[in-house]
């Protein structure tokens, strides 16, 4: 398939889970001085403007460091927490270049947050979950995901290496939901290593 071809999506996201899963006394009050931090520092990719707090809103955004061309976000969604980063303004790029640039911005950013002083939370790599926010560009069908599929896997193989990946479609069930992937890797890299990978 060839970019000009290939599904050019407005937005993905990449979220990685926390591991083990928190209780419901999580605080995720010092995350937000670390992405202040992080903007002052210029810590992590991307053009950082503010930072929001959400913690208010059950299984919500949780806190989000906003920017003009990506968000990262301690997010609470499904009941799960994980890192999310959501890459905005990709028009022109195709889903391969659109994720890769995701999965570099992600990684980066936990990579962050392990090596600061806020140690509430620690990232794994075995699982993630890939969205594509965009429904015209790839809907939630067969097709959809089958082209997403297409376009990841050598992403996949080169950053996890060796690793043993699955892909799978996480709301086949629904198709108002965004087409959404749930990769599992069977001993995959840390986030430092997955990123090196990546910047190969």
């Amino acid at each position: 398939m060839s970019q000009q071809d290939s599904p050019q999506p407005r937005r993905v996201s990449v979220k990685f889970f926390a591991n083990p899963q928190p209780g419901a006394a999580l605080d995720l009050a010092p995350y937000i001085g670390l992405f202040h931090q992080f903007i002052q520092e210029k810590s992590v990719e991307g053009l950082l403007i503010d930072v929001a707090d959400y913690t208010h809103v059950p299984d919500g955004p949780g806190i989000l460091l906003v920017g003009h061309d990506v968000d990262y976000g301690i997010d609470l969604a499904g009941g799960r927490a994980g890192l999310l980063t959501v890459r905005k303004r990709i028009e022109g790029s195709s889903f391969a270049e659109a994720l890769r640039d995701t999965l570099v911005k992600s990684t980066g950013a936990i990579a962050a947050i392990h090596g600061s002083d806020v140690d509430q939370l620690q990232f794994a790599t075995d699982a993630l979950e890939i969205q594509c926010r965009d429904r015209l560009a790839l809907p939630n069908t067969a097709g959809g995901f089958d082209a997403a599929s297409a376009a990841l896997a050598p992403l996949l193989a080169e950053a996890f290496g060796d690793a043993k990946t699955d892909i799978t479609n996480d709301a086949a069930d629904d198709a108002r939901s965004p087409l959404t992937l749930r990769v599992v890797a069977q001993s995959p890299p840390d986030a430092v290593a997955l990123l090196a990978n990546l910047r190969s």
